[in-house]
């Protein structure tokens, strides 16, 4: 199809595209989205799922996960993967592994309460190799002085359901108690719906090795929440004798591990849509990442297998599917390749992607809009391919009244799994993945995660095999597989259909911006700082949808002028919205004119001061914990001032693009910003050594 550009900007959009509804996915031909919904099994997904959760793979240095790793490198190959190999890396954490940890009731009768055999989480992580008898002694949550008054622990064993580190630092290295036995903070369980095991979860928990004064830490095993309250009930009668016996120990070799493969392109080497999931976790985690990196090893067999019998064009584009050593892996990777970043164009992460979600009621599939940092058309193929699978898999009454025989309109269902509906959602970005390691400066790739949140079954005993829904594995498989062929086929065809979804819902979003421009000055009682707030609301808006639209244009250049003609347009309806503003304004509080706006200042001040990056993707794997927080300032927001670092922006500038950006997603959400709080956090980044004032901004 060719395209020709009128000067009806609008006319010409109504005109490229026939109408479509949500229950189409005009991204990928038909002939596309049948291969990709045909080949991609949720029940093949699920057999990896099994390998993967018979090893206990909580960190680097451990054999389970080396296992996981050599499997998947084979698979790969299997698969058709090109260039696949396993990559050993240097590990920030101690090395640390278990062979055998029981701890038993002696008196007043024999009883087993924990054995590593029988679920590896029963041992705390960092646990030492200890053989111990000694007297129980109940300490409530163990983390304050009334929690030992009258009661001696020194060479006893605790037990305990307050935070472990605080439980180590008062019982062990304050009063000198053997070890700690835990169990769930009474208090603060809440009991998933639909669930009868809850009580019996077993929580993957983690001691420190050491204190900060040296001093090493002992053991501890994790209870459940009916064995810890069994325990305190049995203390209460009378003495209890446990004995205790681990053999543990710290390697001297710290190791991570990734796996990498490709499935290569045609022309474009430089431009890389990377797939990522993590390979660690403990035992069990079926879900927590096991359905993540089966996810990833399907779309390989499904992709590879789909294109040898010519299903499918080869993309343009490689694809690159990294499985990792979750956060730490993709920053060793990056530290050792700083160039890297360059060949990337996005990634896609896959972190808990087939949870069962009629196990609990609360369970969503939440998928991340990119930061605005980051702003990019990942967004907007992202969003489309899963408004296409919801709406593909859910059932309305308008269906059942028209006679509809099929469960749902377009159904991906597995062979062996639910029928549920696809509960799923786009918000705003997190962090705490590995989508986190590309967004993050000093990398700067466009990256989104799937993960399913909230989520009672995490790091316990219950993300075992029966928590996983090959029907969602499939599901969320199928969508991530879809936005990664798409973006990596674009050409000049595809560019312009991606032109012009990136426009439409830019319009959509420039009209909620301006809505909370509205309410700002409808609620707000300085009616001057609102105007002013209000009005950065919609030049952020701006600025963020144009970002996005030229985002399109490195990996399709051809398609420039329709962008060019997209950005004009979005730059007439942000002047436009600037004025409706105004008009608004004077409506709403009848004043005959809007307030005169000017820099306080301290505003003044800041707007010369300008914050460079000087640190590469090495200095910041040595240095960013050095970063002190700023209180009041949300995590993911002292993320944001970070990457709007750029060597352009004042710090006022980047205190108007993360108060925007917080405030579209609300305060529930990203907490509350204020300029001394970025200003304080920028002065951070210079102690750390990984920012410094550009020429002329000095401290």
């Amino acid at each position: 199809m060719r395209w020709r550009y009128g000067v009806g900007g609008m006319l010409l959009i109504a005109l490229v595209l026939p109408p479509v509804s949500a229950q189409t996915l005009p991204l990928l031909t038909e002939a596309e989205y049948r291969a990709l919904v045909n080949e991609i099994s949720g029940d093949i997904a699920y057999e990896h799922i099994r390998y993967f959760t018979l090893f206990h793979r909580p960190r680097g240095g451990t054999e389970g996960l080396m296992r996981v790793a050599e499997y998947t490198a084979q698979k790969a190959r299997e698969y058709g993967l090109e260039d696949v190999k396993v990559i050993k890396q240097p590990y920030p954490l101690e090395a640390w592994s278990v062979r055998r940890a029981e701890l038993w009731m002696v008196e007043p009768e024999w009883q087993r309460l924990a054995d590593f055999l029988q679920a590896h989480v029963h041992l705390a992580d960092n646990s030492r190799s200890a053989d111990v008898r000694a007297e129980l002694v109940d300490v409530g949550a163990g983390v304050q002085e009334t929690d030992y008054a009258g009661k001696t622990v020194a060479g006893k064993i605790v037990l305990a359901y307050g935070p472990l580190d605080r439980v180590m630092e008062e019982a062990v290295w304050k009063r000198g108690a053997a070890g700690i036995v835990y169990y769930p903070d009474p208090s603060a369980t809440e009991y998933p719906l639909n669930s009868i095991n809850f009580p019996d979860q077993i929580r993957w928990v983690r001691i420190p090795l050491h204190s900060p004064e040296g001093k090493e830490g002992t053991f501890a095993f994790s209870l459940s929440l009916r064995q810890g309250l069994a325990l305190r009930r049995r203390l209460a009668q009378g003495p209890v004798l446990v004995h205790a016996r681990i053999e543990a120990e710290v390697r001297p070799e710290r190791w991570q591990v990734m796996v990498e493969g490709f499935l290569r392109g045609t022309d474009i080497t430089d431009q890389d849509i990377v797939l990522t999931a993590h390979l660690q976790e403990e035992k069990f985690s079926a879900n927590d990442n096991a359905s993540g990196c089966a996810g990833l090893l399907e779309i390989a067999r499904a992709l590879t297998k789909l294109i040898t019998e010519g299903k499918l064009r080869r993309p343009r584009r490689n694809i690159r599917f990294w499985w990792v050593t979750e956060i730490s892996g993709p920053r060793q990777y990056f530290a050792d390749h700083p160039d890297e970043p360059r060949r990337m164009l996005v990634n896609i992460n896959l972190d808990m992607i087939g949870a069962n979600q009629g196990q609990d009621l609360l369970r969503v599939q939440n998928v991340t809009r990119v930061p605005f940092s980051r702003s990019h058309f990942l967004t907007d193929v992202a969003e489309r391919v899963i408004e296409f699978v919801v709406a593909a898999n859910t059932r309305q009454l308008a269906q059942f009244q028209a006679g509809s025989p099929v469960p749902y309109p377009q159904p991906i269902l597995a062979h062996l799994g639910t029928r549920h509906r696809y509960n799923a959602q786009m918000i705003p970005f997190h962090n705490n993945t590995d989508h986190m390691t590309f967004n993050e400066a000093p990398i700067g790739v466009p990256g989104i995660t799937f993960t399913n949140w909230p989520d009672n079954y995490i790091h316990t005993t219950d993300d075992d095999l029966w928590n996983i829904d090959r029907t969602q594995l499939q599901r969320n498989t199928f969508a991530a597989a879809a936005i990664a062929y798409f973006i990596a086929s674009l050409d000049s065809e595809r560019g312009r259909l991606l032109a012009t979804e990136v426009y439409a819902r830019a319009r959509e979003r420039l009209a909620f911006d301006e809505r909370l421009a509205l309410e700002l000055i409808r609620h707000e009682r300085d009616t001057t700082f609102a105007f002013g707030r209000a009005r950065n609301q919609i030049l952020q808006a701006g600025w963020r949808e144009r970002a996005a639209l030229t985002s399109i244009l490195r990996p399709v250049p051809e398609v420039r002028d329709l962008v060019e003609r997209l950005a004009a347009m979005l730059a007439e309806r942000e002047a436009q919205g600037l004025a409706e503003l105004e008009r608004y304004y004077r409506a709403a509080t009848g004043e005959p004119r809007v307030p005169t706006l000017s820099l306080s200042p301290k505003e003044r001040e800041l707007a010369q001061k300008v914050p460079v990056l000087v640190a590469g993707p090495a200095e910041f794997l040595e240095r960013r914990n050095r970063v002190r927080p700023v209180e009041g300032l949300h995590p993911l927001m002292a993320f944001e001032v970070l990457n709007f670092i750029d060597g352009s922006r004042s710090v006022l500038d980047i205190y108007n693009a993360v108060d925007a950006e917080a405030r579209r997603a609300g305060a529930h959400y990203y907490g509350t910003v204020t300029v001394e709080r970025v200003q304080q956090y920028v002065e951070h980044l210079i102690e750390a050594g990984l920012v410094r004032w550009k020429d002329g901004g000095t401290p």
